[in-house]
């Protein structure tokens, strides 16, 4: 990186920590947690969902992992903290010396060291050993870097168009890229990958490269390097571009597109037609500046600050822009189509793991552009027949149980992402819900539907190892859609979808109180001890139970937060429910049996099912432990996959003393707030100041807009005033009569209820 702008780095962040004021949204961010462990995020550069997103991988399968010594290559496209491996497209890699052996260069790496590293959002800088210094910056479809070698030297760019994340994966084997230099300063291509988990997923990233000035020679490479090629194709190709000796930067700016090299390259000249690096990377800070205070906290200390930052940062990552900037995009049909003005379409949804708490923050902060992403799966659904689940660019990978995309639309609507077209998204989800099918790839959008409307259930098979906790998403799918269908009017349908939304009932068994597997005839599987796996079935690994996918049923029977006060009803009441709770909470992380396990999306709603018991306190102590214990600000500071901001949302979320428990209903239950102050600048236009006044973490008292409010759920529509001002009172010990009484309780939905 330039020595003026390493130097002003860092003495911008020296003089905030000697003058002990805070670090503002921005300079609190890190980029690095979350990268070692099993976080799996990634520090490179990228605007708020961008598209191009330019960083770092240490590895062949895509992943930048801390430990590492050495860089792969600089690839154009991420995914953040997912579970598996995707993108990681078009590694590029500045390189002394000639590019030489058959089939070597795609494995080139270089040594680096973390002390001459640097990442922020939207900005990446590394001096690797060779002394090579680089520098990224990105806009939302396009990126620059500037690259500058030490004097003297032969200085080339390898450019690895076969080297995504999923290249050697036995599905890809017969995935074949581009490339192809043009003149002396453009190199294009195009990379065919997908995959997604093992699925049969695919897409096609189009990508163009120009430099500032002209290469003093080129090359190609597929199972032999061709010096003077201007073209090759296969299965892991690449070009190379050498320029003369010098010492001046050597400027790069690539735009990518899953359309067409056209569209990459119009990309380009739309979203930086010069070359000035520091204007771009001015305008990323700004962008990102500006949305991270959004959610301003005031106070906390350096380590909170970071985390709660990081977290913001990582949540709004993804989805990402996945039309062009003349509006055009690829369809799940496979056709070229182009939105009109204002619109975008968007791609990479990790929905059963974001409807849980990122939708949510999304449709608060941005609903316009929530809205957006809404309108993009239903242009799937339009294309492909049905809402996709887990869908990568414009491909369905079907990844993980239940039917969350259902859930995603209806916490998008329900937290005020509005404009969208609702009734054509009913349409589908009450189709995904109701009638069985097959969509792409052969595959269903909610397997197994036929058996769960006749007997309300899905029940054990060979290859269904997990119909208990797929049971209980499509009990969470039908109540978010019948609560989407009554804020639509459709009180037929929303009664239908709420009677089934029960069906967790036909599961939780009275003798041992969890969730039990059933077989066909309506038998409890036998066998079945709730402390312990079994390992005799096929699949078995220390992960999962059988009936349940990364889980265990002390994980899945907490999670029905539409029915809490029917579920404890049904395991005995408090008297029986608060000890179970008790000794799952015992430990916070691992999955060693019985515990909470923080990274596990079912278990971020459980905390709070004390406050249906009447003991909101102690989920105040289990928040205020999951902040301290289980996060930090080292890169492995993350307890888990990141899954595209969801684990991040949990500290997040209960930081700021709220929680989205209930999916398809617009409130928060109140939880205990961390910071002294923060303020929400909701996108409606309205703010939510919520001040904690006191030591401790006990709520004592909350008082709403001035006024003593005694309910520990916080519905939306309470949020009118321009201003709002929600104060805790804390303090060192429990209160164990605020919130303890039933009418302070947040809702339940039975049958029956409206």
């Amino acid at each position: 990186m330039t020595k003026l702008l390493a130097g002003l780095l860092l003495i911008s962040a020296t003089a905030s920590a000697q003058n002990g004021a805070p670090l503002a949204p921005y300079d609190a961010v890190d980029p690095f947690i979350g990268t070692a462990a099993d976080g799996n995020t990634f520090p490179g550069a990228s605007a708020p969902f961008g598209l191009l997103q330019w960083g770092p991988d240490t590895r062949a399968d895509g992943w930048y992992h801390y430990a590492d010594k050495t860089i792969r290559g600089l690839s154009l496209t991420h995914i953040s903290g997912a579970g598996c491996s995707i993108y990681a497209d078009v590694p590029i890699l500045p390189w002394i010396g000639e590019v030489t052996g058959p089939g070597s260069a795609p494995d080139y790496a270089l040594a680096f060291s973390h002390a001459r590293e640097q990442a922020h959002p939207g900005y990446y800088a590394v001096e690797f050993d060779n002394g090579v210094k680089t520098e990224l910056t990105t806009t939302a479809r396009a990126g620059i870097g500037r690259f500058v070698f030490p004097a003297g030297t032969a200085r080339t760019l390898l450019i690895k168009a076969g080297n995504s994340a999923t290249i050697e994966d036995e599905k890809r084997k017969a995935d074949a890229s581009a490339v192809e230099v043009r003149g002396t300063d453009t190199v294009v291509g195009s990379v065919h990958s997908g995959g997604f988990c093992g699925s049969d997923s695919n897409y096609v990233l189009y990508f163009a490269l120009t430099f500032d000035r002209p290469f003093a020679s080129a090359g190609t490479w597929t199972t032999t390097v061709s010096p003077g090629g201007t073209s090759a194709a296969g299965h892991k190709v690449g070009a190379y571009v050498t320029f003369p000796r010098g010492a001046e930067p050597i400027m790069a700016k690539v735009g990518v597109s899953f359309v067409s090299i056209s569209n990459a390259l119009a990309n380009l000249a739309a979203d930086i037609p010069g070359w000035d690096f520091e204007a771009v990377h001015t305008a990323a800070k700004a962008g990102w500046t500006d949305l991270l205070a959004r959610v301003q906290a005031d106070g906390g200390t350096p380590e909170q600050r970071t985390i709660f930052y990081t977290g913001l940062y990582h949540m709004l990552l993804a989805p990402n822009l996945f039309s062009d900037s003349n509006g055009d995009y690829i369809g799940f049909d496979g056709q070229v189509r182009r939105l009109g003005p204002g619109e975008a379409q968007f791609a990479n949804f990790s929905d059963w793991d974001t409807y849980r708490n990122v939708v949510p923050l999304h449709a608060l902060l941005l609903p316009e552009q929530t809205s957006q992403m809404m309108q993009s799966l239903i242009r799937d659904a339009e294309q492909s027949g049905w809402l996709p689940r887990w869908p990568v660019a414009n491909d369905v990978s079907y990844v993980m149980g239940g039917d969350s995309p259902a859930i995603l639309v209806a916490e998008a609507h329900a937290f005020g992402a509005r404009a969208f077209a609702a009734r054509i998204a009913l349409q589908f989800m009450l189709k995904g819900a109701t009638q069985p099918g097959t969509g792409p790839h052969g595959k269903s959008q909610r397997p197994d539907l036929a058996e769960y409307l006749s007997k309300g259930y899905i029940s054990v098979g060979d290859n269904n190892e997990s119909c208990a906790s797929v049971t209980l998403e499509y009990a969470s799918a039908d109540f978010a859609i019948s609560r989407f269908a009554a804020a639509l009017g459709d009180q037929g349908d929303a009664a239908k979808l709420l009677r089934s939304a029960q069906s967790w009932r036909n599961l939780l068994d009275a003798e041992t109180g969890f969730i039990r597997p059933r077989t066909a005839d309506g038998k409890f599987i036998g066998g079945w001890d709730p402390d312990h796996l079994l390992p005799h079935h096929k699949n078995w690994d220390q992960d999962n139970q059988f009936g349940f996918e990364e889980g265990s049923t002390w994980q899945y029977t907490w999670m029905i937060p539409h029915n809490y006060s029917g579920l404890l009803a049904a395991l005995g009441g408090e008297e029986k429910v608060v000890p179970k709770l008790d000794r799952f909470f015992q430990k916070l992380s691992g999955w060693a049996l019985p515990n909470f396990t923080v990274t596990n999306e079912p278990d971020f709603c459980a905390p709070y099912a004390y406050v249906w018991t009447g003991n909101p306190w102690k989920t105040q102590e289990v928040i205020d432990r999951i902040r301290r214990e289980t996060f930090t600000t080292k890169p492995d500071g993350l307890p888990g996959n990141d899954d595209l901001g969801a684990t991040s949302g949990v500290y997040v979320w209960n930081a700021l003393g709220l929680y989205p428990v209930i999916p398809g209903v617009g409130g928060m239950v109140l939880g205990t707030p961390m910071f002294p102050r923060a303020t929400l600048r909701m996108g409606n236009g309205c703010t939510l100041e919520i001040l904690a006044h006191g030591e401790g973490v006990y709520v004592q008292s909350v008082k709403l807009n001035g006024r003593v409010y005694d309910s520990t759920w916080l519905p939306l529509d309470t949020l009118s005033a321009t201003e709002n001002r929600l104060e805790f009172l804390l303090g060192t010990l429990p209160n164990k009569t605020w919130g303890a009484d039933r009418a302070s309780q947040p809702p339940s939905f039975d049958a029956g209820d409206k």
